[in-house]
C-alpha cells in the first residue's frame, strides 16, 4: 500500500530563503503528487518585510501565534516561536518539533519528511523509496557524527515515521530545555533519539556509525546516504538526476540553479 507522506519545507520569511520558497512552489512542489501533502513552516514574523512575505500566501493579517502553539492556514504552518536566528537561536528546532506534533495528530500520515528551504524533492522517487520503509520507530537520511561524536540525521533531508515525530514533539519542552547544540537542530534531535529513544548507549551507537556497522531496529536510524545529493557548490552543468536520489541540495542564493534543474529534467514529470 502506498504510504501517505507529509513534507515539511522549513520556511523563513527573510532573504534569501523567501525567494527559495517561491522557487520551490513553482518547481517541484508546483504539481501535486498523489499521497503527498506539502506544508511550508514558519515562525512568527517580526518585521514588515517578513509579514509581506507571508501575505504572498495568506489573505489578510495574521495575529501572532502564541508560544508553543501552531496555526495552519492552507499549506502554511506558523509556529509560536521565532522565524529566524535574530529572534531566537533555536527557532528551527522549535518550529520543527511543534509541527511534528501537529501533523502527527492529524492521523492520516505514515511518514513525515522535513527538508530545508534549498531542497529540490523528486516526489516520485520519494514515494518509491518510502514503499520500502517501515512506519514504526524509524528516522532515515544521511547519518553522520558531529565533532563531539553525536550521531544525527542531516536536517536537510530527514524522513521519519509518524510515531517518532509524535514522540519528539511530545518531548519538545525537555528537548528544548536540554539543548546544548544551539541552532543545530538535527544534532539536538539526533542526541535525543540516541540517548532517550534508542536501545543502545551513546558510545556504542557512535561507534557503529563511525565503523559503518549495519543499523538495526534498536538504532532507529536508517542510513540512506545515496538518497540526497549536494549541489551547493557544484557548477550548474553538473546538476543532473542521480539514481536512488530523491533529494537535491542547492545554493541558497542561486534559485536559478534549481529552476534550471527542474526545467531540464522534471518539468513534465508529474
Amino acid at each position: 500500500m502506498t504510504k501517505k507522506i507529509a513534507i515539511i519545507v522549513l520556511g523563513c520569511a527573510s532573504p534569501p530563503y523567501d525567494v527559495m520558497i517561491d522557487t520551490i512552489r513553482t518547481t517541484w512542489a508546483g504539481v501535486k503528487a498523489p499521497g503527498i501533502d506539502i506544508y511550508y513552516l514558519y515562525g512568527n514574523p517580526d518585521d514588515d518585510y517578513s509579514r509581506s512575505v507571508l501575505s504572498r500566501y495568506i489573505v489578510g493579517n495574521v495575529s501572532p501565534v502564541k508560544e508553543d502553539e501552531i496555526k495552519a492556514i492552507g499549506d502554511v504552518l506558523i509556529a509560536g516561536c521565532g522565524d529566524n536566528f535574530r529572534q531566537q537561536e533555536d527557532c528551527i528546532l522549535r518550529k520543527r518539533l511543534i509541527a511534528f506534533g501537529y501533523l502527527a495528530s492529524v492521523g492520516v500520515y505514515d511518514l513525515i519528511y522535513t527538508v530545508c528551504a534549498t531542497s529540490y524533492v523528486d516526489q516520485q522517487r520519494l514515494k518509491q523509496h518510502a514503499d520500502h520503509l517501515t512506519t514504526k520507530r524509524m528516522i532515515s537520511g544521511v547519518v553522520s557524527l558531529n565533532p563531539c561524536g553525536i550521531p544525527f540525521v542531516s536536517g536537510a533531508s530527514m524522513l521519519m515515521s509518524t510515531d517518532v515525530a509524535w514522540q519528539l514533539s511530545a518531548d519538545r519542552h525537555e528537548i528544548i530545555e536540554q539543548n546544548r547544540f544551539g541552532f543545530r537542530d538535527d544534532v539536538t534531535i539526533g542526541h535525543w533519539i540516541v540517548t532517550r529513544m534508542s536501545k543502545l548507549s551513546l558510545e556504542t551507537f557512535a561507534d557503529d556509525v563511525r565503523r559503518q556497522n549495519p543499523m538495526t531496529p534498536a538504532h532507529i536510524f536508517v542510513p540512506y546516504p545515496r538518497t540526497t545529493v549536494d549541489y551547493v557548490m557544484a557548477p550548474a552543468e553538473k546538476h543532473r538526476p542521480v539514481a536512488d536520489a530523491f533529494h537535491y541540495h542547492f545554493h541558497s542564493r542561486k534559485p536559478g540553479d534549481m529552476i534550471g534543474f527542474h526545467r531540464r529534467y522534471f518539468s513534465n514529470d508529474l
